[in-house]
């Protein structure tokens, strides 16, 4: 998975055309709620950043971006019309769809050639899933069910909660999470950090340091290519399988091993014992607090 996301993430740098951008626009929607919200958000390039509002109001607004359209300094994409022309479609038709307290921006969107960066407000009880193929996402406050992916870029998401997941093909992911149970980080090449997770997790990179703050109630499984682990469990009772292809591991609660050990492979019940927490890198370090 991993290595097909790196893939077409080179794969799309090397293509994609490069946009100068020569027109851009900006468009504000406001819908009325009036119960739980479930959003999407689609943007093929671009960034999206949602933040907590009133209860009774999802706040939109896109900036629109269009340039002249080149490959390997060839005009192409004339068909599409004008930079000026495309933002205007889009500023006079935004990309947003509304039935009941369902909102789907982008999805319907057109107009080619075009990136849209969004800035949402929504209330807090909402179920979120927001994608972009290509741009940073940042998230604070909604305590629904939380869904985050993006081609190539970053992932912020603090005060979130209820089942989350979080992926993108190249960048860190950083979570601190409200109440954050059954959640998943995976990157291609990028860092983890995750705070205050409660029940299961499972938390991947092909390349970066892995840090993990919360307890394991349900079985934890962490991994990465090459760099560091590191778990800040406090009191909380698991059983450890770590491994490390090169590093060392540590863990500062007590630990009752399990048969022979391995230097480079532990085994134990970590203050008593509990759900399975299985901890892998190729090359880095292991330790727990």
């Amino acid at each position: 998975m991993h290595r097909s996301l790196r893939i077409a993430a080179a794969a799309g740098l090397l293509l994609s055309p490069v946009l100068a951008f020569a027109a851009e626009g900006t468009f504000d929607r406001r819908l009325d709620v009036h119960g739980s919200v479930v959003l999407t958000v689609d943007t093929g390039s671009g960034y999206i950043h949602l933040s907590p509002g009133p209860d009774s109001m999802v706040h939109i607004v896109g900036h629109v971006h269009a340039g002249e359209n080149k490959l390997f300094g060839i005009a192409w994409g004339a068909n599409d019309g004008t930079p000026e022309e495309r933002v205007k479609k889009v500023v006079g038709n935004p990309p947003v769809q509304q039935t009941g307290d369902t909102i789907r921006v982008g999805k319907q969107q057109h107009v080619q050639n075009v990136s849209i960066d969004y800035e949402i407000t929504t209330p807090r009880n909402t179920q979120v899933e927001l994608n972009s193929g290509s741009g940073d996402i940042r998230a604070n406050g909604v305590v629904g069910a939380f869904k985050a992916e993006t081609g190539s870029g970053s992932i912020d998401a603090s005060g979130v909660g209820g089942y989350i997941s979080l992926e993108t093909g190249s960048g860190n992911i950083r979570a601190d999470l409200a109440n954050g149970h059954d959640v998943k980080a995976q990157t291609g090449s990028g860092s983890i950090h995750l705070g205050n997770v409660q029940g299961s997790l499972k938390a991947d990179t092909g390349s970066g340091d892995v840090e993990v703050s919360g307890q394991p109630t349900a079985p934890w499984r962490v991994e990465t290519g090459s760099g560091s682990i590191n778990l800040t469990t406090g009191n909380a009772r698991f059983t450890l399988d770590a491994e490390t292809g090169s590093g060392s591991i540590h863990s500062d609660p007590p630990m009752t091993t399990h048969g022979s050990q391995e230097r480079h492979h532990v085994t134990g019940d970590i203050n008593g014992g509990g759900p399975n927490v299985h901890l892998e890198t190729g090359s880095g370090s292991i330790a727990i607090h």
